[in-house]
């Protein structure tokens, strides 16, 4: 089956929740588990974990989804965690958080590592690097030296 014919053959129901103590839940009702499932499941797993990470400017502490972190950045041996609602600072080293990091994050430099589902559009700017535009109009580069993985793991998310 092809990518429209799956699509034309799949039945969607959302329920939107209205208690907030009410457990966000998927249930899929299949006849064989496909990659494509598997590759959703990896999905929706991966958006619902979290990270204890600190607010600097009110000295507390918070309990963050990845899939609300647009990008990260490792500045001064601290890891700097890009949301849409603050920036929050984690002590670990870069190497370490790329580790634990959800699939769908991919380092884009030294330094950075982007959130794949935040980004909206990619260029290619005059030094040779790639310029990419996140869901909130900001923009990264991506270095050259981290280019064909950035292109490769595109590839292979669409």
């Amino acid at each position: 089956m092809t990518k429209m014919t799956v699509a034309e053959h799949i039945k969607i129901k959302i329920n939107q929740l209205t208690n907030q103590s009410d457990q966000e839940s998927v249930i899929f009702n299949l006849f064989s588990l496909n990659a494509t499932i598997d590759k959703v499941i990896s999905m929706l797993t991966q958006s619902s974990a979290t990270i204890l990470v600190t607010d600097l400017h009110e000295n507390t502490q918070h309990k963050i989804k990845y899939a609300d972190v647009l990008y990260i950045d490792y500045v001064d041996r601290n890891i700097c965690l890009y949301t849409t609602d603050g920036t929050y600072w984690l002590k670990k080293s870069f190497i370490k958080m790329l580790d634990i990091l959800p699939s769908n994050f991919i380092q884009i430099s030294k330094n950075n590592a982007v959130n794949i589902y935040e980004v909206q559009s990619v260029e290619t700017n005059i030094g040779g690097n790639l310029l990419i535009k996140l869901s909130t109009n900001e923009k990264l580069v991506v270095s050259r030296r981290y280019i064909k993985a950035f292109k490769d793991y595109l590839g292979k998310a669409s």
